[in-house]
């Protein structure tokens, strides 16, 4: 057995150097997408998963799918084929124009980066598993505004730049509890830095003053899953899934360091507190599948922002609410006993009431997905393509965006302790 064990991971040796190797170099490779709201909080907390679910907007609460890593709901983890080793490696590419009423004319932007490396095992015929790193919300904004000094009626010109964001670094596990029911828990650790500058200009001033702030954020998160499949007929199947993540707060140690145009140092501190709070977030879905080839799909996502009483200047944090639905179309072959996806087509379309809410007006995100996936008999590997295009804000916002996403996964699939058997 031991013999049998070491043989496998000799085997299996240059895959890990490769995937070690991209794991520790997962970064940024280009990024000048802009977003004004990204200055409040950790930024903005993303809502996508990168994976199969991209193409139907993110839909996937119930989604189960035993050749792909789904971390929509870990439970779904445990639907892991048996004796599969996977891995994959997601991309986006993202292009975005701004206007509204705090813009002049049209701006735009646009970055590509690397946003998820997951590795996915079944480890028993009840537990499958998966640890990878993904991003948690991103901050990136430029942009110029007026702020009053303290004390006084003058008001100055003033410019604030931020970067940065928050990752996830995960371990998802999915149990078997029953032949229908399937729980799961998702630890993360979260951690990350954010930049902010703020820039003051006035000619009244003998010297223009830049405050520097540094936020290292850090914490544990949790999250659990539950699943429950129902056969309908010989045809029809329907899976039902819920998701819960309780209220946690984000320790953070930071910096702020004022400085003149000169260099010199005019007040620079520590500080460590709980910088930012997430709140109590629960969602549904439900996946209703023909022939295992077409599935129907919905989820609902809400989180309790308005319990936590987080407001600033103009703006305030309210409940947010996610609604999205997709399709997904699967063309299934059978090679030696076991089932093969060849290639498939997916569709979807979400409104998100956001949890930032500016003056009166909440800002709203709304848009679809298409997405197209091949697979080949004479590959180990698969890829998978998502397009999502989107509005957030109105043009009465003070920032409207309209974007568009290109989500581009490989995944890596092999098997595990065959026995000298090849599945393809």
């Amino acid at each position: 057995m031991y013999l049998s064990t070491l043989n496998i991971f000799i085997k299996k040796k240059y895959i890990f150097a490769i995937v070690i190797l991209i794991f520790f170099s997962v970064k940024t490779i280009a990024q000048n997408v802009s977003s004004p709201y990204s200055i409040i909080g950790i930024g903005d907390i993303e809502s996508s998963y990168f994976n199969r679910t991209s193409g139907m907007a993110n839909t996937g609460i119930a989604y189960r799918n035993g050749q792909h890593i789904i971390l929509n709901n870990p439970a779904s983890l445990s639907d892991l084929q048996n004796q599969l080793f996977l891995v994959e490696l997601s991309s986006r590419a993202k292009f975005a124009t701004y206007s509204g009423t705090s813009i002049n004319g049209n701006l735009s932007g646009k970055d590509f980066s690397v946003e998820r490396l997951s590795l996915g095992i079944r480890i028993k015929k009840w537990w499958g598993s998966s640890v990878g790193l993904m991003p948690f919300s991103t901050s990136n904004y430029s942009f110029s505004g007026t702020k009053y000094l303290q004390g006084t009626n003058t008001s100055l010109p003033v410019e604030y730049q931020g970067s940065g964001g928050v990752n996830r670094y995960y371990f998802a596990n999915g149990f078997k509890i029953t032949k229908n029911l399937s729980v799961g828990i998702n630890t993360s650790f979260l951690g990350g830095s954010l930049t902010q500058n703020d820039s003051l200009f006035s000619p009244d001033l003998t010297t223009d003053l830049i405050t520097t702030k540094n936020i290292y954020i850090r914490n544990w998160y949790f999250e659990y899953g539950l699943q429950y499949h129902i056969p309908i007929s010989k045809k029809w199947e329907a899976d039902f899934g819920a998701t819960y993540a309780h209220k946690t707060g984000l320790r953070a140690e930071y910096s702020a360091l004022v400085m003149d145009t000169n260099g010199d140092t005019l007040s620079n501190r520590v500080t460590k507190n709980d910088y930012f709070t997430l709140p109590n977030s629960t969602g549904f879905g439900i996946s209703i599948t023909k022939d295992k080839k077409i599935s129907f799909l919905a989820d609902y996502r809400f989180q309790d922002w308005t319990s936590l009483n987080m407001k600033g200047i103009n703006y305030s944090l309210v409940n947010s609410s996610r609604y999205s639905a997709g399709i997904d179309y699967s063309r299934i072959k059978e090679y030696s006993g076991v089932l093969y996806e060849t290639f498939n087509l997916q569709a979807g379309v979400f409104y998100h009431k956001s949890y930032l809410k500016i003056g009166n007006d909440q800002i709203n995100d709304r848009g679809f997905t298409l997405g197209a996936g091949v697979n080949s008999k004479r590959s180990l590997f698969g890829y998978h393509f998502a397009f999502e295009y989107g509005v957030r804000g109105t043009q009465t916002s003070p920032v409207k965006e309209n974007y568009t996403g290109i989500t581009i996964s490989i995944s890596y699939k092999d098997f595990w302790n065959t026995k000298g058997k090849k599945y393809f």
